[in-house]
């Protein structure tokens, strides 16, 4: 009998494991169109930020990346300014086709010693439809030099 209880724990514990893994996976998912997206904004030297756009679809779209993107300048890191909007009728590398897209479609001469933050809408549409999400990057500081990678 004291085994049977043991073993019956095990099991609703792994129950409990599998079925928060599972529902993971399901809210993972963020639309029926989109089903992952993020930005970021990466200093260059000479104040120059670059916003990078990552994006995958559920599947191949006809249409993928990047609506708008608003930029967003801050001396003191606090205080936030809108300083440029980009739309991809104006700049058509903002937008691709097929499952993913994964571009630096943005770059923008800043001021050194401030700080940059981006607002990117992301896109996917199919013939079924579309779907637009917002996000907002975490602000970087401008620098006058940054270093090369390798």
């Amino acid at each position: 009998m004291k085994h049977l209880g043991k073993r019956l724990i095990c099991g609703i514990f792994a129950l409990c494991l599998l079925s928060t893994s599972l529902c993971t996976t399901v809210f993972a998912r963020s639309s029926a169109y989109l089903d992952s997206y993020r930005a970021t904004v990466t200093p260059k030297s000479g104040g120059k930020m670059v916003v990078t756009v990552d994006v995958s679809g559920v599947g191949r779209m006809t249409q993928i990346g990047a609506t708008t993107i608003y930029i967003y300048e801050s001396s003191d890191n606090e205080s936030f300014t809108k300083v440029a909007t980009y739309n991809y009728e104006d700049y058509p590398e903002m937008m691709g086709s097929g499952t993913f897209y994964y571009d630096d479609p943005v770059t923008y001469n800043g001021t050194v010693g401030y700080y940059y933050l981006a607002s990117v809408y992301c896109y996917a549409a199919n013939a079924s439809g579309s779907d637009e999400k917002n996000y907002t990057t975490a602000a970087k500081q401008a620098r006058a030099y940054v270093p090369p990678t390798t």
